[in-house]
């Protein structure tokens, strides 16, 4: 009988299963899909110079744990820098210190008040006044870009126990060779124990015993589970748990699942220097393409487009995807469509909403929800452990998050198996 049966080859579970395999312990990884990696997805072969992400793109702040694995891994990484500009009507204006700008307004929000409401409430209130109302609306389009999230469903706690929120998209890194070379080095120690294909449908479990049902009627048995399946998985009860388990059922009705549009544009010439070599953002926050970016400091014929919250799931769900980047593109740096037309070589874009395996983008505390995470993060009976980005109190939504509870997991399993 095996130790453990990891649900999910993403981050969180391949991490899982490569440390427990280190400690000598028998681990299964059952994985829905026919591919390792979750959220992490990186395109190769382009015309880009580089890697090409379609998924998680940035290592956000110190991320310790993420930054001891690409150490590790000798995966060196380059720190994101250069300038922000604003795009109305098509023309650009810089925006300075723009981190700085937006922190003036999460600086007026407490987690100490007494009931949660929405971001949008607390926006409604105008904090700041007058002399703030262009920074509430770059805080308004970081939250509905950086969480993915509806301004009217995002928890203001969750938001305020932050303090600033800007800090980890401030201080941000690439890998060089892309999240897939970090993908490999994680699968290298455990490819032999993964079953691709295999989505799990139902953990029966008491404590110290777990019986794993898949999609095809196998059972798999152990003495523990890591869960790290997406959050929809558990919302839509693709996985089922007997007997039920109070915390994953009350934690998840308080998180909600955001939505983003990544479309990477490989271009004939980096036409965005003629305004300014050193050119990092263009925010457009009363657009549905919410936000742009390039490769720099990075010299790449590549540029990001990029969309938030409900305004992404409304545009994957038109279907006309390139058509909008196309006509965004134009709009945002004030040229012609035809010579966007001209410009553009090709797009990579994956629908992480539409994808059966994930259902969204990551998730996000809804009002009152401040503490599902940690609720939802708490092991069952030794027996029963949840792991992946929406158990992270702390850097949920990211690889970060999703390492970093893994490891929690980790140790959970290995204090309940000497017992």
């Amino acid at each position: 009988m095996n130790d453990t049966i990891v649900i999910g080859a993403g981050a969180a579970g391949l991490f899982a299963a490569r440390e427990l395999t280190r400690a000598g312990k028998r681990v299964i990884v059952l994985e829905s899909s026919a591919r390792v990696g979750g959220r992490m997805l990186t395109a190769l072969e382009t015309a880009a110079g580089v890697p090409v992400e379609l998924g998680a793109e940035f290592v956000h702040g110190d991320a310790p744990v993420t930054t001891k694995l690409l150490d590790e891994a000798r995966l060196a990484t380059v720190r994101v820098s250069g300038h922000h500009f604003r795009s109305d009507r098509g023309q650009l204006s810089p925006q300075g210190p723009i981190w700085q700008r937006m922190a003036k307004v999460f600086a007026r929000m407490s987690d100490a008040r007494k009931h949660d409401r929405s971001f949008q409430e607390f926006l409604d209130g105008k904090p700041g006044g007058a002399s703030l109302r262009a920074e509430r609306e770059l805080a308004r389009n970081f939250i509905q870009g950086f969480d993915g999230a509806d301004p009217l469903l995002i928890s203001a706690k969750s938001i305020a126990a932050q303090g600033n929120p800007t800090e980890g998209a401030a201080e941000s890194r690439r890998i060089v060779n892309g999240y897939a070379a970090l993908v490999v080095y994680l699968e290298r120690e455990v490819a032999g124990v993964i079953r691709r294909g295999t989505p799990a449908r139902h953990v029966a479990w008491s404590e110290g015993d777990v019986n794993v049902i898949d999609a095809n009627g196998n059972a798999h048995r152990a003495r523990s589970v890591i869960v790290t399946v997406p959050l929809p998985i558990l919302q839509e009860r693709a996985l089922t748990f007997a007997p039920s388990i109070p915390t994953i059922d009350s934690a998840t009705k308080l998180l909600v699942m955001g939505h983003v549009l990544h479309v990477a544009v490989v271009v004939r010439e980096r036409f965005w220097e003629r305004t300014d070599p050193q050119l990092r953002f263009v925010h457009t926050p009363t657009r549905p393409i919410n936000v742009w970016w390039t490769q720099h400091p990075l010299t790449t014929p590549l540029i990001t487009a990029w969309s938030g919250g409900p305004p992404a799931l409304e545009l994957t769900r038109r279907g006309n995807v390139e058509e909008t980047v196309l006509a965004e593109l134009a709009h945002a740096f004030g040229m012609k469509r035809a010579r966007a037309e001209q410009l553009v070589e090709s797009m990579h874009w994956h629908d992480w909403s539409a994808d059966v395996h994930v259902r969204g983008a990551y998730s996000y505390a809804g009002i009152g929800g401040a503490s599902a995470p940690r609720t939802l993060a708490r092991q069952t009976a030794g027996t029963v452990f949840m792991a992946g980005e929406a158990t992270s109190q702390g850097s949920g939504g990211t690889v970060e998050g999703a390492l970093e509870s893994a490891a929690r997991a980790v140790k959970g399993v290995l204090i309940a198996l000497r017992d």
